[in-house]
């Protein structure tokens, strides 16, 4: 057989199981499946990144020394997301027909073959539909999940069993033949579909169609972002283990940064782009590329090798919401140079939700500083109500605006506030108390939903008294 005929006839199979991949996936979405199904996807996307150690939140002296570095923790958190993809799979394809298949599966391959070669061959071509893909990833994941046990039990896991546990997940995925299509047709009708109306007629009214598709492009990968962004979130939200947010976070970091090398090699260099709008959409591209290098560049570092789940919940609450504010406020920002009327709350409901808090936090803050200076500079008179009642009333209130990672010492500081025996510890714990409330403020004005919200630092009433900023 000629290699023509062999890349025609291979051709022809993808074709197959792409239109079979489309029709099974219009089934799921009739079976309100097509949310499992795009979790896999997702988890499957993770493994492809997260092998590539440049997806990683290392330092650069850890990136010079990767090859010394212990993998095992990296490893274990695999072997979980594996447990995910399984349970997935499970939900997806019918009890009955997964029990089948595993029945069927142990007489043919097990009891009537001997030869281990003949099982394999026979194991890949009766995939005849997505549902065999899905039984023998089943399967691949159970074969895997020893393995990695059996690993992670050594003192050190090198670099090189790290990458070809990679490749080995990767030949395995290669098996399941209808597992391929799902991922080469990165947007799917089920799972990518633009519901925001106010985007669509932005799209829908570029007149010419090469910057049509570039848009079109760009809203799509960011909002794709955001539903990886979601999956995180429910974590957060319910109390889950965390670690794996870190395969979510590495197939962002990867995804995110091919977006941004599009937009400033693609949609910035397109002559149908007008000049205003460029620099608007270029703005946005360097602020979320700012935020991408802020959470993989500090934020996360180290994460992996955190035990304790007070600051894994801080760095995972903290990343998630620094990228999803950024995203956010990224495609309102662009929608907004093609529509001067548009607003965040009209496209994210929360839009407006995180705007009020912001506003809200800043101004409690600035009257907490305001009452902890007063009473740093008359020490004397800090020992009454007025300031345990301010104290108390700023942590039972907008405190839960700010990060988790402030709570700890924000809630030490008034404790060693209260603990102060003499004016001289008071006044102490009053000045790094303030000088701490101050740099969070600094944090909470840059928020991208105060930038056109301006702050008047006003001034406030304490002990009968109108205290105005010093300038």
């Amino acid at each position: 057989m000629t290699t023509k005929t062999t890349g025609s006839a291979a051709a022809a199979v993808n074709k197959a199981n792409k239109a079979q991949l489309q029709k099974w996936l219009a089934k799921m979405a009739m079976q309100n499946k097509a949310s499992l199904i795009f979790e896999l996807e997702v988890w499957i996307r993770c493994f492809d990144r997260f092998f590539r150690i440049r997806n990683h939140p290392f330092t650069e002296m850890e990136m010079r020394e990767v090859v010394r570095r212990d993998f095992s923790e990296e490893l274990r958190i695999v072997r979980s997301v594996s447990l995910r993809m399984s349970q997935l799979c499970t939900e997806i394809v019918s009890l009955e027909r997964t029990d089948s298949d595993y029945f069927g599966s142990y007489i043919e391959n097990e009891l009537l073959h001997s030869d281990g070669t003949l099982r394999l061959e026979r194991k890949q071509s009766w995939q005849l539909t997505p549902e065999d893909s899905l039984s023998l990833l089943i399967e691949s994941l159970a074969d895997l999940r020893p393995l990695l046990e059996s690993v992670t039990q050594l003192p050190f896991v090198n670099f090189q069993t790290f990458s070809s546990v990679g490749k080995l997940i990767s030949r395995e995925l290669a098996r399941c033949h209808h597992i391929e299509p799902l991922l080469l047709q990165k947007f799917k009708p089920e799972f990518d579909r633009i519901e925001h109306p106010e985007i669509t007629a932005i799209i829908k009214g570029i007149q010419h169609p090469d910057l049509r598709q570039l848009m079109a492009q760009v809203f799509l990968e960011a909002f794709r972002l955001l539903r990886y962004l979601n999956f995180i979130g429910e974590d957060l939200r319910a109390d889950r283990p965390l670690k794996r947010s870190l395969l979510i976070f590495s197939l962002i970091y990867s995804e995110l940064r091919s977006l941004l090398d599009f937009i400033d090699n693609r949609l910035l260099g397109s002559n149908e782009l007008e000049e205003d709008k460029r620099d608007i959409i270029d703005g946005c591209s360097y602020g979320l590329r700012m935020e991408l290098d802020k959470v993989f560049g500090k934020e996360l570092i180290g994460f992996v090798q955190l035990r304790q789940a007070p600051p894994i919940y801080a760095k995972v609450e903290n990343s998630h919401g620094l990228l999803r504010n950024c995203l956010q406020q990224t495609i309102v920002g662009i929608a907004h140079a093609f529509n001067l009327n548009l607003t965040g709350v009209s496209i994210f409901p929360d839009f407006s939700t995180f705007h009020d808090q912001s506003k809200t936090l800043r101004a409690d803050l600035w009257r907490l500083i305001m009452h902890l200076r007063y009473y740093e500079a008359n020490v004397e008179q800090s020992y009454n109500s007025n300031l345990i009642e301010e104290l108390v009333a700023f942590r039972d209130g907008s405190m839960k605006f700010l990060m988790f990672r402030d709570w700890d010492p924000l809630e030490r500081m008034h404790d060693e506030i209260v603990a102060s025996t003499n004016d001289e510890e008071r006044r102490k714990a009053l000045h790094l108390f303030a000088t701490y409330l101050e740099t969070l403020l600094g944090q909470v004005n840059v928020r991208a939903v105060l930038t056109d919200d301006p702050f008047d630092y006003p001034a406030v009433e304490i002990q009968g008294q109108t205290i105005k900023a010093v300038a």
